[in-house]
């Protein structure tokens, strides 16, 4: 059991230290504009919510006029 341990032991350690980069860069990390992934998430969220205001008057618009 003990010379399982210690054949798995650096694989294991590696994982541990991928996951600490991963969960310490992870949201932080830079797009190619400089922004943070979080800061891209809620522009594209905005865009989003600004684009379906647009939708939702071009299909009242175009209810009114089939009446």
């Amino acid at each position: 059991m003990d010379i399982f341990a210690v054949a798995w032991l650096p694989f294991v350690l590696l994982i541990g230290v991928w996951f600490w980069f991963a969960r310490r860069n992870g949201m932080q990390a830079r797009g190619s504009s400089g922004s943070t992934m979080i800061e891209l998430y809620e522009q594209q969220v905005a865009e989003t919510r600004r684009m379906n205001g647009f939708l939702e008057r071009i299909a009242t618009s175009l209810e009114k006029r089939e009446k």
